[in-house]
């Protein structure tokens, strides 16, 4: 026997003040959908129609093949419940974001065993499970009408002598619903402290939770402390001992064990043991940070790989560059990866020092054990255990400021 579920998203966003469809609200940055769908494939009821409304062509390009099909109207969706005859059509609102998995199966197991021609969840009926054959029947007999609504479909069935049941689910937020921003956001405070209280459970520390937000599914260590106004979510996985925050952002990132992230953004990188970040540091895409760096105040990294106990204090931009273990970056130093048409990378071996507001104009390569004068731009390779001095000597001019008069105040 094969179930089928359909989702209503056919409400626009006029309650929100939205131009997106009500559906795409979202609660701790995943829409309201999203979180319907995903709770109906955890029940193993992968076959999903959505209703649409007015709001098909946006619908449609979001949901893509996520589901198997997009309509605008439940009238529309004939085929669909035929094609499930001799089994059920769950039919659930988009709207309704605690939908869990548990509900949907034991709505279809009671809706199954007492042998149901339609089945409530809930006496608020949040959703309904018909049989697909019946449902069919009834929504050809209201063809003609121009309006109907759930209630009139069950009310069609039980006229004809069907069957009805109500399923109690045990997770009372099933019915929950937003019509208003402010009352989405009243979800978003429920959906935020259950992730924080289970994580508190499962050993994770939140002193205050204080401007905290973190999306389900992302792994903290036990002993790891989050600290206030920190906005971790997406594919997300924290170590243990670790300290992440105040004032810190974690998207798609993997953080090893006895990490330090003070005040800094990470995004689709990873961070591996004991390194030491921040505050005021940013790490952009496909960055790799390995164990015991230290990367200090207003550092950015991106598209690069920064080796074991290297350290990275203040004022620096790394792109596009592979640095070995143990270098030191003195203040201002910047890899110069791009050149107007293509982005080349900067090779730092093991143990270099680069002085002081240092350009390394990439492609370059400093070699193992090889410093660079403070002030220079490296244009050429330094080969190993090498210093590289990049500058003109200093030329002092006497006398050329009472000569010139540079400034507005004579001298």
């Amino acid at each position: 026997m094969k179930n089928g579920v359909i989702i209503l998203a056919a409400g626009d966003g006029r309650g929100m003040k939205s131009k997106k469809p009500k559906v795409m609200s979202e609660i701790l940055f995943e829409p309201m959908i999203d979180r319907v769908i995903s709770a109906v494939k955890a029940a193993e009821t992968e076959d999903i129609c959505v209703i649409t409304g007015a709001e098909y062509d946006y619908l449609a390009d979001y949901l893509g093949e996520t589901v198997s099909l997009v309509c605008p109207s439940l009238a529309q969706s004939t085929q669909f419940i035929k094609e499930h005859e001799g089994g059920n059509i769950l039919i659930l609102g988009g709207d309704t974001p605690f939908m869990d998995s548990d509900t949907i199966s034991g709505t279809l197991a009671l809706h199954a065993d007492e042998n149901n021609d339609v089945t409530l969840i809930s006496e608020d009926a949040v959703g309904y499970c018909f049989r697909a054959d019946i449902l069919y029947s009834v929504l050809e007999k209201l063809r003609e009408e121009k309006e109907y609504s759930l209630g009139d479909l069950v009310t069609a069935v039980t006229d004809e002598n069907g069957s009805q049941g109500v399923y109690k689910p045990l997770n009372p937020m099933v019915s929950l619903t937003a019509q208003t921003k402010s009352q989405l956001y009243r979800l978003n405070d429920f959906a935020r402290n259950e992730i924080l209280e289970k994580l508190m459970d499962s050993g994770v520390d939140i002193p205050c939770k204080d401007g905290i937000i973190i999306g389900p599914g992302c792994k903290i260590g036990c002993d790891t402390t989050i600290l206030p106004n920190t906005v971790i979510h997406g594919d997300v996985t924290i170590g243990e001992d670790c300290v992440i925050g105040p004032n810190s952002y974690v998207y798609n990132a993997e953080i090893g064990n006895g990490v330090s992230f003070n005040n800094g953004q990470i995004r689709n990188a990873k961070i591996m043991n004991d390194a030491n970040i921040g505050p005021f540091v940013q790490i952009r895409p496909d960055s790799v940070i390995k164990d015991g760096v230290h990367l200090g105040n207003f550092v950015e990294v991106k598209n690069s790989t920064i080796g074991e106990s290297t350290s990275v204090s203040h004022l620096t931009y790394v792109g596009d560059s592979d640095v070995g273990s143990g270098v030191n970056f003195g203040c201002g130093v910047v890899t110069v990866n791009f050149n107007g048409k293509t982005k080349n990378r900067t090779v730092i071996k093991d143990r270099a020092f680069i002085g002081c507001n240092t350009n390394l104009v990439a492609p370059v390569t400093v070699g193992e054990n090889s410093y660079t004068a403070a002030g220079s731009t490296i244009t050429e390779d330094v080969p190993d255990n090498t210093l590289a001095i990049a500058r003109e000597r200093q030329t002092n001019k006497e006398g050329w400021v009472k000569e010139k008069q540079p400034y507005r105040k004579k001298v």
